[in-house]
């Protein structure tokens, strides 16, 4: 089975713009999957990869399988019935709501497909919004109908995360300056024009973010649920309490630097995570989001195999087996006083405590801070001076009130 992500482009029509396929002995052996690169390609929509990147590959530590995905094909059949595919889904063989998955088949080359499309905002293009599909394609229609209830709901969450950031990306650029108005006083001759996937999202790392999403899809597919639970099937306690006790490792780990650990992450610093292990990628992604306002992964560098050294300030988290090992490179130390970290350090490194204690707690803090953020968004035009006051007649420090800022850009 192979997942991929397909657009309409302006120019050229419907495209692939990379798939994720099970690595088989021979790519292990022989990286045959790197032999052949695609033709030059200069639309940056249609190869967001650029022509010289090899795409991305990701060993699942459980189950011992290797995912890879990358614009490249390994056979001329494969090409054509993802390109067949690709087309079906972005013309023929569409939802009537024009949104929504859909399960069809072309005998012809011998594939089956489920194909959600879906359009994302971009202020750059005809009406607004550009066309996209994420397809699942077999050889057997019987393993994609089963995989359905699995596969589809995945699906549906992958897109709602794009079609949010994108909202995001346009709303902000609207407000910067209406493409809306410019079009209807005056002839732009841009219009239309190539966007990559990552422009349109915001996210430099949405390919190796949708690489992560679509490794798991395959892994779903190919593995007993024993072995890779679906995340909408997972019991909502099992994915807090994993949440949770990977945050409190990365604590312990951190150890006497842990103020300024989460001083970093509360307002909003980088954290790359370095891993060939998914399961640790999604599960350390799902850790930090305990403490930034929005769940969101602008702020998190995926990256394959070895830790990447940055000027930038950044938290770096690597894993080599059960251990892992946390760096705060460049980032600002603790001056500042704060509350918010010193309630967070009792709580993460306190001993013998239940994840589901730690999680209702972090939970208050997080709805004190949402609270706090709101208010400083208020107080905004006001005296600092009496804001702080202000602050600290609830028990707040002077190291609070930059998290606050911070946090109050998103309420």
């Amino acid at each position: 089975m192979e997942i991929a992500i397909c657009h309409f482009c302006e120019h050229h029509g419907p495209s692939v713009i990379f798939h994720t396929r099970l690595a088989t002995e021979s790519d292990i052996n022989t990286s045959s999957q790197l032999s052949t690169p695609p033709a030059t390609i200069c639309c940056t929509a249609c190869n967001p990869f650029g022509n010289d990147h090899p795409g991305f590959t990701s060993k699942e530590a459980t189950s011992n399988k290797t995912t890879i995905s990358s614009n490249r094909y390994t056979s001329d059949i494969v090409k054509n019935q993802l390109q067949q595919a690709c087309f079906r889904s972005l013309s023929s063989e569409v939802s009537p709501s024009k949104e929504g998955p859909i399960f069809f088949s072309d005998s012809g080359i011998d594939i089956h497909v489920i194909s959600h499309t879906f359009f994302l905002k971009d202020s750059s293009a005809r009406g607004f919004q550009r066309w996209f599909s994420v397809i699942a394609l077999a050889n057997e229609s019987a393993v994609l109908l089963k995989l359905w209830n699995t596969l589809v709901p995945e699906m549906k969450e992958i897109i709602a995360d794009l079609q949010k950031m994108a909202a995001e990306v346009y709303k902000r650029e609207e407000e910067q300056c209406s493409h809306r108005m410019l079009r209807s006083n005056f002839h732009i001759a841009n219009v239309g024009a190539a966007r990559s996937l990552q422009d349109i999202s915001g996210n430099p790392a949405i390919l190796l973010k949708l690489h992560v999403q679509f490794s798991r899809l395959i892994l779903l597919a190919n593995c007993t649920p024993i072995k890779v639970k679906s995340k909408v099937l997972e019991s909502t306690t099992n994915k807090i309490d994993d949440s949770v006790a990977t945050l409190v490792r990365i604590c312990e780990e951190i150890g006497p630097h842990f103020k300024a650990f989460a001083r970093h992450i509360l307002k909003g610093g980088s954290t790359s995570i370095s891993s060939d292990d998914l399961c640790f990628k999604e599960s350390c992604v799902s850790a930090l989001q305990y403490l930034v306002p929005v769940q969101t992964t602008k702020n998190f560098i995926i990256v394959q195999h070895t830790l990447q050294t940055t000027s930038q300030p950044c938290l770096l988290i690597t894993n080599k087996g059960r251990s892992i090992t946390c760096i705060l490179n460049n980032c600002e130390g603790y001056k500042k006083a704060s509350c918010i970290v010193t309630r967070l350090e009792n709580i993460l490194l306190a001993e013998d405590v239940s994840p589901s204690f730690i999680h209702k707690q972090i939970t208050n803090i997080r709805e004190q801070l949402l609270f706090a953020a709101k208010k400083m968004q208020e107080l905004k035009n006001a005296d600092q001076q009496k804001v702080l006051q202000f602050f600290q007649s609830f028990g707040y420090d002077t190291g609070d009130l930059d998290i606050f800022h911070h946090w109050s850009l998103y309420c």
